[in-house]
């Protein structure tokens, strides 16, 4: 089945190094699948111990996850506005022999999977999921050159076009 696939960014998210998210082209036609695990702050700015936990979530816990299916104008609507974080820009590209099924179970288990902010955030979960569908991404770089984990950079190096679904001006992120 020939793809398509979508990442998704807010430019403003996390002190502005970025939040990604997904979505993909279901068998069928006009049906997606897309999310993110939002990894909402639920803390006082101030509380340095809450910061620390922040950091790394377990496997099982609470990271904010959701994901929903609808067309490509509900996806892109539900992305721009929807009750999570909202995306200001995307990038989209066609994927060869795509695997929904496969990129479903990879998104179910990003749900579930905890989260750390080096290696398991939003940049990780969005390439796991995406290359189970069969997408080709750059990989995360490993820690030693962990800038690539930079949600903004990772975005900047995806080959794709370019859509904008509101201006990263806009208020209320």
């Amino acid at each position: 089945m020939l793809g398509r696939a979508f990442v998704f960014i807010n430019f403003k998210q996390a002190a502005h190094f970025g939040h990604i998210g997904w979505g993909f082209k279901l068998d069928g036609y006009d049906r997606y699948l897309f999310g993110s695990t939002d990894h909402l702050i639920h803390h006082e700015m101030h509380d340095l111990i809450a910061w620390i936990r922040y950091a790394s979530v377990p496997v099982g816990a609470d990271v904010d996850y959701w994901c929903q299916e609808g067309t490509l104008s509900a996806m892109m609507e539900i992305m721009k506005a929807g009750n999570h974080i909202r995306y200001h820009h995307y990038k989209q590209f066609p994927v060869k022999d795509a695997k929904p099924m496969e990129a479903t179970q990879a998104a179910a288990a990003s749900g579930t999977g905890g989260w750390n902010v080096l290696k398991n955030n939003c940049v990780h979960q969005t390439f796991s999921v995406l290359q189970s569908y069969g997408a080709d991404l750059p990989e995360p770089p490993p820690l030693i050159r962990g800038i690539g984990l930079i949600p903004r950079v990772w975005f900047d190096n995806i080959k794709g076009e370019l859509g904008e679904l509101r201006p990263p001006s806009t208020p209320g992120l």
